[in-house]
C-alpha cells in the first residue's frame, strides 16, 4: 500500500492548521504560501523558519500596526508589463498602490532591526520604487488618465467642456423660442442612441431642421437632433477621439517606465509574500499562546511537551506533558478507556511535531523541546476500505507496513522518524492481534524510530514495562468518579475502564453485572491455567484444567460443572485476588456485594451476609441464597471494585421477580411473600439462606 507524506498530515488533522493559518494572511500571495507549506527536515532550516515566526509574533504582540494595506497580488500586471503591453488606469493605480506599499513596509521593517533581526533584513530587499509609483499617481485619478497628465490632455479636455456647453445652450434656446414651442410635444432634452434629441409632434416635424433620430411607438412624436446641434457634436466627437489618442500616449509611456522595473517588481512580490506570510504565522502562535519549542540533537531526538493543548482543542484543552526520546523512552504505550483521550496525545504530539517543523509556534509552555524528524508517519482512526474491500484490520496493517517501509534503518542516527500508532493490533484475534503489536513495536524500536502508541492489550502493556527503551503511559482517571481527565501519567500502565464505559452510555445493569462475572471468572481461569503449564505430571495438570474449567464453565454458560469429588475442598487451589482487590483482613473486613468463588460448588456469587461469629456467610448464587463458612469461600473482586458508591445493592442480590415482590410489599400486604421478607433482613444481618458444607 503506497501512502504519501499528504495522507499521513490529513490524518493528523495538520490541514485544519494551515487552514487557521491562512485565515491570518492579508492576500493572496501568502495564502498561497501557506498552501504550499510542508514541513522542513533540516534543523537549520527548521530554527531559521521557528525564529521569523517568533520575530512576528513579538512585532504585534506589542500592538505594533504593520503597513500591509498596499500587500496586493499584482503579478498578473507584472506579466503583462513584462510582454510589453499598455495597461489601463485602474490597473497602474493598483501597480502604484503596490509599489507605495511596498516602500512603507521597508521603512517600518528598517524601524524594527532590534526587535525583528531577521524579519527586518528581508526589506533591504524591497527595491524603493518610489519614482515609478509617483509618476503614476500624478497621471492617474482612479480609473482615468489625470488632465495633469499632458499639456495637450488638459488644452483638450477644456476645449471639450467649452463644446459641450454650447451643445447644451443651443437645445435650450429651442426650448425657449416661441416660435418652436408649439412644435414641441414635451419641454425637455432627452437622448437617443447618443444623439441630443427634441420631441416634435409628427405634424410638425417640419418646423424644426434636423434629423429624425427615432419616432415613438404611438407615432404620434418624432425625436430630432436639430442640424446646428449636430455640427457641435460632430466637433465634440473629433476632439474626444484626440482626447482618447493622448490618453493612449500617456498610459503607453507610463506602462513602458514600468515595465523597465519588472524585475525588481518581481523581487517585491516574493518578499511582500514573504512577510504577508511571516506575520500570519506570528498572527496564529499569538491567537493560540503559542511559544517557540527548543530544538534536540539527532543522537538524543529527545521531544518534551509542556502543557502541551492539541490547536484544534483552544485553549479549554487538558494539557499534556510529556518527555520521551533517548536510549531508555524510545517507544512510548498509552493506555486506558476509549474515552480518555488517547488519540488525543497522538494528535498532539504529531501535529506538535508538524507545526514546529512548519515554523509555527506551538500551544504550550516554556521547556517544550522537539527533534527533527525526517518522517511523521501515522495511522490512526478507522482505516476500513470499503471500495477495495478492504477489513479495518486489513487496512490496518497495510498502513502499518507501508509506514515500516518508509521509516527504514539507519544505524547511523541519519535518519529520525516519528510514527504514531492508535490502537495497534486491533481489528483480529486479541491474542494474534496483540503478538502482531509487540512485533512491530520492538521493529520499530529496532530501527530508531520514536513511537507513540495506544493499545487496550494487557501483553503489550507488559512489554513496555519489561522492554528496554519502552514507557508506558495511561489516562488519568478520577479514582472517585472514574471519570476521565483527559491528563497522561507516565511510566504507568492504564485500565480500560470498559465496563464503566458501558454503564455511561446505558447499558442495562444485569449485563453489566453478568459481564463482571466473566470478567472475574477469566481471572480464575487464567491463573488455573498458568499453574497448570508450571505443574509437573498429568495428574496436577488434570486438577489445574478442571479449576479452570470449572470457573469457566460456570461464568459464561451458568450451568453447574460437575466435579468428581468435592472432598477436601477446602484445600483446592484458591482464585487468585483480582487486580485492584484485596482479601478480606481485620482491616478490610468482607462486604456486601464482593465477588467470591464458593470452592467446594465451584460457583461465583456475591457476598448477600457478612460472615457472624461462627465465620459462617450467606452468598447470592444461581438466583438463591447459599450459607456456607467463609473458609470455603475466595474473594475474586472487591465491592469497591465493582460497583459505583450509589449503586442499588438489590439489582445484584435479588432477582428480578424477588424486587417486584418487595416493590409490592412497600405498597400492600402481598400473599406468599413471606419468604423474600425473611431473605430481606438476612442482607441486614439476620440469618437466611441454605446452609452448604
Amino acid at each position: 500500500m503506497e501512502i504519501t507524506n499528504e495522507q499521513f498530515h490529513t490524518v493528523l488533522e495538520y490541514d485544519k492548521v494551515k487552514a487557521m493559518l491562512a485565515e491570518h494572511t492579508r492576500s493572496t500571495l501568502g495564502r498561497e504560501l501557506v498552501d504550499r507549506l510542508e514541513p522542513l527536515t533540516n534543523p537549520v532550516a527548521v530554527e531559521a523558519a521557528l525564529r521569523e515566526t517568533n520575530e512576528a509574533a513579538a512585532i504585534l504582540e506589542r500592538g505594533s500596526a504593520v503597513p500591509f494595506w498596499g500587500v496586493t497580488d499584482v503579478r498578473e500586471l507584472v506579466g503583462r508589463l513584462e510582454k510589453g503591453s499598455v495597461l489601463g488606469p485602474a490597473d497602474l493605480a493598483r501597480l502604484a498602490g503596490f509599489l507605495r506599499g511596498c516602500a512603507e513596509l521597508r521603512r517600518y521593517m528598517r524601524t524594527k532591526r532590534e526587535a525583528a533581526p531577521t524579519l527586518s533584513l528581508y526589506a533591504e530587499g524591497l527595491a524603493d520604487l518610489g519614482q515609478v509609483a509617483g509618476a503614476i499617481e500624478v497621471a492617474v485619478e482612479g480609473a482615468r488618465v489625470a488632465d495633469a497628465a499632458s499639456s495637450r490632455l488638459r488644452i483638450l479636455r477644456r476645449d471639450m467642456e467649452i463644446l459641450a456647453a454650447r451643445i447644451q445652450a443651443k437645445l435650450q434656446s429651442y426650448l425657449n423660442s416661441p416660435q418652436h414651442r408649439e412644435a414641441l410635444q414635451e419641454s425637455f432634452v432627452s437622448t437617443k442612441d447618443g444623439h441630443h434629441v427634441l420631441p416634435v409632434k409628427t405634424s410638425h416635424r417640419h418646423r424644426i431642421d434636423g434629423t429624425v433620430i427615432a419616432v415613438s411607438s404611438s407615432g404620434s412624436t418624432v425625436f430630432i437632433e436639430p442640424a446646428a446641434v449636430g455640427r457641435l457634436v460632430q466637433e465634440m466627437q473629433s476632439l474626444r477621439a484626440e482626447e482618447e489618442a493622448e490618453e493612449y500616449q500617456v498610459l503607453a509611456s507610463l506602462s513602458g517606465l514600468a515595465a523597465t522595473e519588472v524585475a525588481a517588481m518581481s523581487a517585491n512580490l516574493r518578499i511582500m509574500a514573504a512577510y504577508d506570510f511571516a506575520f500570519a504565522k506570528g498572527g496564529l502562535g499569538l491567537a493560540m499562546g503559542g511559544i517557540r519549542p527548543g530544538s534536540s540533537s539527532r543522537t538524543s531526538c529527545g521531544l518534551r511537551i509542556v502543557q502541551g493543548r492539541h490547536p484544534l482543542l483552544g485553549r479549554q484543552a487538558v494539557p499534556l506533558d510529556l518527555e520521551m526520546g533517548g536510549d531508555d523512552r524510545q517507544v512510548l504505550v498509552v493506555t486506558g478507556p476509549n474515552t480518555g483521550g488517547k488519540t488525543v496525545v497522538l494528535k498532539t504530539v504529531g501535529l506538535f511535531a508538524l507545526m514546529a517543523q512548519s515554523g509555527l509556534l506551538l500551544p504550550a509552555a516554556e521547556g517544550t523541546v522537539l527533534p527533527v524528524f525526517d518522517r511523521i508517519l501515522a495511522d490512526i482512526g478507522d482505516a476500513q476500505n470499503l471500495e477495495n474491500s478492504l477489513s479495518t484490520f486489513s487496512s490496518h496493517m497495510g498502513r502499518i507496513s507501508a509506514i515500516l517501509d518508509q521509516v527504514g534503518y539507519d544505524p547511523e542516527g541519519a535518519r529520525r522518524s516519528l510514527v504514531l500508532l492508535d490502537e495497534i493490533g486491533t481489528g483480529t484475534d486479541p491474542a494474534e492481534g496483540a503478538a502482531l503489536a509487540m512485533a512491530v513495536l520492538e521493529e520499530l524500536h529496532h530501527q530508531g524510530a520514536t513511537v507513540v502508541a495506544t493499545t487496550h492489550y494487557g501483553d503489550v502493556k507488559r512489554l513496555a514495562g519489561m522492554h528496554r527503551g519502552f514507557i508506558n503511559g495511561r489516562m488519568d482517571f478520577d479514582p472517585e468518579t472514574l471519570r476521565p481527565l483527559y491528563r497522561l501519567v507516565l511510566g504507568e500502565a492504564g485500565a480500560s475502564h470498559a465496563l464503566w464505559i458501558a454503564d455511561r452510555l446505558g447499558l442495562g445493569r444485569h449485563i453489566l453485572d453478568r459481564a463482571r462475572e466473566h470478567l472475574a471468572a477469566r481471572g480464575v481461569a487464567e491463573e488455573e491455567l498458568r499453574k497448570a503449564e508450571g505443574t509437573d505430571g498429568p495428574d496436577g495438570a488434570g486438577v489445574a484444567t478442571e479449576a479452570a474449567a470449572k470457573a469457566t464453565t460456570e461464568a459464561t454458560t451458568g450451568a453447574p460443572f460437575e466435579a468428581a469429588t468435592t472432598e477436601g475442598a477446602d484445600k483446592a487451589p484458591g482464585a487468585p485476588v483480582s487486580a485492584g482487590a484485596v482479601e478480606p483482613t481485620s482491616t478490610r473486613p468482607w462486604q456486601v456485594g464482593d465477588s467470591v468463588l464458593i470452592q467446594t460448588l465451584g460457583q461465583t456469587g456475591r457476598v448477600f451476609q457478612v460472615p457472624d461469629a461462627m465465620g459462617e456467610m450467606v452468598v447470592f448464587t444461581r438466583g438463591k441464597r447459599v450459607r456456607v463458612n467463609h473458609k470455603r469461600v475466595k474473594l475474586l473482586v472487591a465491592a469497591e471494585h465493582l460497583y459505583p458508591a450509589d449503586y442499588d445493592m438489590k439489582v445484584a442480590l435479588y432477582t428480578w421477580h424477588d424486587r417486584k415482590l418487595m416493590h409490592q410489599m412497600e405498597k400492600r400486604h402481598v400473599e406468599g411473600a413471606r419468604r423474600v421478607a425473611e431473605e430481606g433482613k438476612a442482607a441486614e444481618g439476620k440469618d437466611g439462606g441454605d446452609h452448604v458444607r
